[in-house]
């Protein structure tokens, strides 16, 4: 075989090669598991807090029953405020925390709340410490020092507070944490489990 011969034949082997590759079947191909953090980038989770809109004032009915706070309405109720959102296939609970970001409050904590099954996607207004709450759940024990809902109640003269609501979508169905978890210890056991989160922020102000 000349020269020329042996060139050709070693450029249609090429092709041949080639095409038998282009032609593998798809199933064969081994590809990467999903991982969490692709999850999260493709899952959606909106929460919405039912009682105020998103940035907005958060009404007196919502704050604590020890002061009245002379605004529209009255008194606080200590009412819990009302959440609801949009389901995330992958996950299996939701957890939930509110808490006060203002410098003053140190990131005081006023409801935590765990093991929201997964078919769950609102939780009423004042349904804590109630019957009203979803099967299965579990409210643990906040800043305040008691398990369950207590509202805003800043000091006076210290201004407008944020609190945020922020729900996690979760990978297991039952959260590992105390019931008297500080924000931290509930923050550390949240995050590695957390598939998507959603946040909601209020402002609230004791003159």
């Amino acid at each position: 075989m000349n020269f020329v011969n042996r060139t050709l034949a070693f450029f249609i082997g090429g092709i041949i090669l080639a095409g038998c590759q282009s032609t593998h079947s798809p199933e064969s191909q081994v590809l990467p598991a999903e991982s969490p953090s692709n999850i999260m980038e493709t899952a959606s989770l909106n929460l919405q807090v039912t009682g105020y809109p998103n940035g907005g004032p958060i009404p007196a009915k919502f704050a604590t029953r020890g002061h009245a706070y002379r605004q529209a309405g009255g008194g606080g109720q200590n009412l819990s405020i009302g959440l609801k959102w949009s389901a995330v296939p992958e996950a299996k609970s939701y957890a939930f925390i509110l808490d006060d970001r203002h410098p003053v409050a140190h990131d005081w904590v006023h409801w935590l709340v765990v093991d929201i099954p997964a078919s769950v996607t609102e939780i009423a207004e004042g349904a804590s410490r109630t019957d009203a709450m979803p099967a299965g759940s579990r409210e643990l024990i906040t800043s305040w020092g008691r398990t369950g809902y207590d509202g805003p109640e800043p000091p006076p003269g210290s201004g407008n507070h944020e609190y945020v609501a922020t729900l996690f979508a979760l990978d297991v169905e039952k959260l590992e944490v105390a019931n008297n978890a500080s924000r931290k210890d509930f923050l550390k056991a949240v995050e590695p489990h957390a598939l998507v989160k959603s946040s909601w922020s209020g402002w609230f102000e004791r003159k």
